[in-house]
Order: C-alpha cells, then structure tokens, then sequence
C-alpha cells in the first residue's frame, strides 16, 4: 500500500516541485514551434503547441498554453519557454496554463481508494482474529483446520503453530489468526506443526 501511494503522488508531487524551481530557479529563451493546435471539446477551447529548443537534435514538447501563447506561437513560430540551467527537459511555456485540477482529483480520488483498501485490511485483520484462554493442555492433530463453536463462548480450533512465546500460542486457521493465553496449560507443539486447543473466547472490551 505504500509503494501504492508512492507510486500514485510522485507524478504530482515532482511536477509540482519542477514548478517551483522554475519560479525560482527558470531561465528564459524563445523556442521554435512545429506545430499548433486549437482543440475545442465542450464549448471548451484548450490550446496546445509543438516545439523544440535552437538544437533541432534535442527533442520536441507539445504543451497545453494560453489564448496568448497560442498566438504567439501561431504568429511568430516562436515560443518564449522557461527551462532550468544543466536541465533544459524541466521546462514549461512561460505561457503554460498551471497546474492542471484533473491531475489532482485523479490523485486525489486515488488516494482516497487506498486509504479505503487500508482501513478494510485493518477491519479484516481485526475481525479475523480472535483470543481465547485455553482450558486443557494443547495437543498435536492432523489437518483439516477447525473453528469449533461448543456453546458458552468455548471454542475448539485446530489450525497451525506460527508463533510460540512464554505463556503464549498463536495459530492460524481459516485465514484467521487465533491468539491463546496458555495460563498454567502446556504446550508440548512446535512451530508448524498442527495443534488443537480449547479454551474459552476472550471478549474485548468495546
């Protein structure tokens, strides 16, 4: 989910740290336009241009400009374009057109979905898990795994050992993971290995 993320806002982010260098940073030269366009789509005119630096060898951009760069660029074939120094593909036109709202609600609504994935994985992982406090010593068995209901909260699980401290058992089973208290029982089970415990659910305080 983090790489998610990262992946999601780094477009973004770096776009609008180029920006800020620009505007601190950008110097200013006139470049030579191939091609302009004029897109109307919604009543909506976008404007946009094809250009490269002096250097025909350097590649060419096609940006979204102004009205007012539009026309320049369509009278003069020139376009007056702001690059970093040591860097020139960080570049805009000086008449570019800001940060567009659509990248931001594209990632906007992104970002939104996975904090929504992560909170359904917490309120799964929480939901899929649950205590008990055993009531016999734990003895080894064979698959398949078991969440057995016996009545008055006591339960009967038969999954695998993945974990084993002082006092303490965790086994998974059916895709839940089962904490349990050992108190004064014993736990004669290794690691992965297949054990089947009963014990009485611990109900978490709300």
């Amino acid at each position: 989910m983090l790489l998610a993320a990262v992946l999601v806002n780094l477009p973004l982010a770096h776009s609008t740290w180029t920006n800020h260098r620009l505007d601190v940073d950008g110097l200013q030269t006139n470049a030579t336009v191939t091609d302009v366009r004029a897109i109307e789509k919604s009543g909506t005119t976008r404007y946009y241009v094809t250009w490269h630096f002096e250097d025909e060898r350097e590649p060419e951009y096609s940006t979204e400009v102004t009205r007012a760069g539009y026309q320049q660029a369509q009278s003069t074939d020139e376009l007056t374009v702001e690059y970093l120094p040591g860097n020139r593909s960080a570049n805009r036109p000086a008449a570019h057109t800001g940060s567009s709202a659509v990248a931001w609600i594209i990632t906007g609504v992104a970002d939104a979905m996975i904090a929504v994935m992560v909170i359904l994985m917490l309120w799964v992982r929480r939901h899929q898990r649950f205590e008990i406090m055993a009531t016999a010593d734990v003895v080894r068995c064979k698959p398949p795994e078991v969440v057995e209901e016996l009545g008055g909260d006591i339960v009967l699980v038969r999954g695998e050992v993945v974990e084993i401290e002082e006092g303490h058992l965790v086994l998974t089973c059916l895709g839940r993971r089962i904490d349990v208290d050992l108190g004064d029982y014993a736990n004669p089970i290794g690691h992965q290995q297949y054990a089947e415990v009963r014990g009485r659910r611990v109900k978490k305080a709300r």
